[in-house]
This record gives C-alpha cells, sequence and structure tokens, in this order.
C-alpha cells in the first residue's frame, strides 16, 4: 500500500476495521428483527464508525485530502470490505468498488458501506455529505457523493 506521507511512526492510531463476515453477520441480525429499518441504522453505524476511525488517528495536518481518503480506502480492502476501488473527482465525487462485502448481507442496498464513505468524506474534507449508490449485476457499485450546506463543522 503507498502510503504517501502517511509514514508509519510509534504515535500513529491506525484502525483496525471489523471482518466483512462479521459485519454481514450483524445485518443480517438487524434485518431479521428490525426489517427494513435496519437500513437507517446501518448508515448511521457507518458514518460514525468513520468520523470515529478519523478522529482517532494521527494525520499530519498537511497532507492533501484526496491522498487521506484514497489511503484509508485503500486500508478497507484489507478487512475483505472489497476487492478493488476507483474514485474519481473530475466530475463530482465518485467512489467504484468491486465486490462490496454488504453484497452478501439481505439488504437492498450497501447502506453501511454508503453511511461510512459519507463520514469518511465529511471527515477528510470538513464538508457534509451524503452518499447514493448504484451497482450493476457484475458486484460493482457505485457510490455517488454529494457535499451538502449544513451549519455542522467537522
Amino acid at each position: 500500500m503507498k502510503t504517501e506521507g502517511m509514514e508509519l511512526d510509534e504515535d500513529m492510531n491506525i484502525p483496525i476495521y471489523p471482518r466483512a463476515g462479521d459485519l454481514v453477520l450483524l445485518m443480517n441480525s438487524l434485518v431479521d428483527v428490525i426489517g427494513k429499518g435496519s437500513a437507517g441504522i446501518l448508515y448511521n453505524f457507518g458514518k460514525q464508525l468513520a468520523e470515529r476511525y478519523h478522529v482517532r488517528m494521527s494525520i499530519p495536518k498537511d497532507l492533501d485530502p484526496d491522498t487521506i481518503f484514497k489511503n484509508i480506502l485503500s486500508s478497507m480492502m484489507f478487512s475483505d470490505w472489497f476487492t478493488k476501488m476507483e474514485i474519481d473527482r473530475s466530475n463530482g465525487f465518485v467512489v467504484t468498488l468491486h465486490n462490496v462485502f454488504e453484497l452478501g448481507a439481505d439488504e437492498d442496498n450497501c447502506n453501511f458501506i454508503r453511511g461510512f464513505l459519507a463520514g469518511l468524506s465529511s471527515s477528510i474534507y470538513h464538508t457534509p455529505y451524503t452518499c447514493k449508490e448504484s451497482r450493476n449485476p457484475e458486484k460493482v457499485s457505485v457510490f455517488t457523493l454529494t457535499a451538502r450546506s449544513s451549519s455542522m463543522k467537522y
């Protein structure tokens, strides 16, 4: 993994992401007990988890936000969250993920991942973001992040 300025040191706090299989178990349990109402819970959980991870990391203040976002997202592959990623900032903010673990859960959307991406981008870019998803039959999920105006501070 390229770190491009995010060199490890003894003071750096690197989050350990939950394994994909464990998260699918949690998601399926929520869907079984709550039903469709679990979508908002999973989105909010993903968002809060990303915000918490970002706060706990020791990231140099002068590091480019796009580099931070890319490196943190890359590290999620080691926990089997997805197999390949692309980030496109040329016309908006689009993240394409292949084989997202959440496709194996009993959900219509990748609600947890949508929340995680919204929370991570909001924290890194200091702007509130929302995230929408579209997918194709080849297990490719496209997440569009949209900045929204708000009085919230990140």
